[in-house]
């Protein structure tokens, strides 16, 4: 009998709990202190709620059982621990597995043993900061946890100290595709054409315990999502087809779900104004049984680039109704800028391109819309009485998000028509001089043969 006493102390210093619970003890007058999951965020509360299931009595090295109520154990309990006539428990082979800890089935009989009468005290935790239950009376305890499902005992008698063994589940969020445009090694930011694609891979980590795990995208101003996802590397998940509310994709997992789950879904991008506020999206999982509580969030950036043009004649002054198109080579071909509907497409031909003209304060409306790359500002329609300005190239640099490479600008200067280029040229007067000439020579040989025909 003593033999088997000190077996339980044993096991119950070592269980793992893989239900809703676990065991812990307390012997004299003592305390559990109990240590959140790692990587629980900081402001994140766990509450923990202790029941005792047998009374005790300890010295701190030895611990014995007696039942707290009735006197008899009735099935699933007296399956796993034995009552002799005194009140006394011990446990059965029949709790144990192989490494000599509480099965699973053996905590889910003392998770249906315990009621809301047994609950003795309650704490909650804050951040990884440890909760406290002090001032327990000698006995053997199960806990719950409103992180998850696994709580694991340490050590006990009279002092017990429990660590959280739930794993909170965590997300990465990252731009994997780009159908026009780049993105940076670290999947967190793109620079992409507006009215393309963008594709993401969410990977979500589900460990032990894990409990009502929910996955919520939001996508903000700039994103359509396209109804699109698809989960591989797990089972026991649910796309809901209404997202919850602020959600632009919900997806629920089962509980008990362990694994990495891999989440890949698309976006396309319906605003060409994304230089200086990009368009976002962040990911989560909530988890446990306390609302809000969530893993760290993970967030990706879009952003999209113009190109402004201000039109001057000669003399620095505004010049309007000058038109502009720009074109990019695309295999090797010329194409031609087109925006209709918030979605820029290259055109095969000038005369389809979008054109857009100078107004009396010389000012252009800007290209919008634009990915990384290089390209041509072209002179469509030229005032009249000025010469066509010479074509002129800009570059939009893949992965730099600052505001000078996004919002790039030029100023075009058309000259006279009348005017020749200004690189020292004598203007017209040569060709009154040279006239001169001619007309002085032709009237000396006139003279000359009227002379000698006498």
């Amino acid at each position: 009998m003593k033999a088997l006493k000190k077996m339980l102390a044993l096991v119950a210093a070592c269980v793992t709990v893989l239900a809703m619970g676990t065991i812990a003890f307390a012997a004299g007058t003592g305390s559990i202190t109990i240590t959140p999951p790692e990587g629980t965020q900081s402001g994140t509360t766990n509450t923990y709620k202790i029941y005792k299931v047998f009374d005790a009595d300890g010295n701190g090295s030895a611990i014995s059982y007696k039942l707290s109520k009735g006197t008899t154990l009735e099935a699933p309990m007296s399956t796993y621990f034995d009552v002799d006539t005194a009140g006394n428990v011990t446990v059965k082979d029949t709790a144990k597995d192989e490494k000599g800890e509480l099965t699973a089935e053996a905590i889910a009989a003392i998770a249906g043993y315990v009621t809301e009468d047994d609950l003795v005290k309650t704490v909650t935790s804050t951040g990884t900061t440890a909760a406290v239950a002090d001032g327990l009376a000698n006995g053997y305890y199960y806990i719950t946890t409103s992180t998850g499902s696994a709580v694991t005992i340490d050590s006990t008698n009279p002092n017990a100290k429990v660590n959280d063994k739930n794993v909170v589940p965590t997300v990465d969020k990252k731009i994997t595709a780009v159908d026009t445009g780049s993105f940076d090694e670290n999947g967190k930011k793109a620079l992409a054409q507006v009215g393309t694609k963008v594709t993401y891979t969410a990977t979500v980590q589900l460990g032990k315990g894990s409990k009502n795990v929910v996955f919520h995208d939001t996508m903000g101003t700039g994103l359509q999502y396209n109804n699109d996802a698809a989960v591989t590397g797990v089972e026991g998940y649910t796309i809901e087809t209404t997202p919850a509310e602020g959600d632009t994709l919900t997806i629920k997992f089962a509980d008990g779900t362990t694994g990495t789950a891999t989440i890949t879904y698309s976006a396309t991008i319906t605003s060409d104004a994304l230089q200086t506020e990009p368009a976002k999206n962040t990911a989560k999982v909530s988890y446990g049984n306390n609302p809000g509580t969530t893993s760290e969030p993970s967030s990706t950036e879009v952003y999209n680039a113009k190109f402004t043009v201000t039109k001057q004649d000669g003399d620095k002054k505004p010049l309007a109704d000058a038109g502009f198109v720009v074109k990019k080579t695309v295999d090797g071909a010329d194409k031609y800028y087109k925006l209709e509907n918030n979605v820029v497409s290259w055109v095969d031909s000038i005369d389809d391109a979008t054109e857009y003209k100078s107004d009396a304060n010389g000012a252009v409306t800007a290209f919008t819309g634009l990915a990384d790359g290089t390209y041509t500002l072209v002179e469509k329609t030229v005032p009249a009485g000025y010469n066509k300005a010479a074509d002129s190239t800009f570059t939009v640099t893949a992965h730099d998000y600052t505001e000078g490479n996004l919002v790039q600008t030029a100023t075009v200067t058309n000259n006279a028509g009348t005017e020749l280029p200004s690189t020292g040229g004598i203007g017209t007067t040569i060709f009154y001089v040279l006239g001169a000439v001619l007309v002085i020579g032709a009237g000396v040989v006139l003279v000359a043969r009227k002379r000698m025909s006498r």
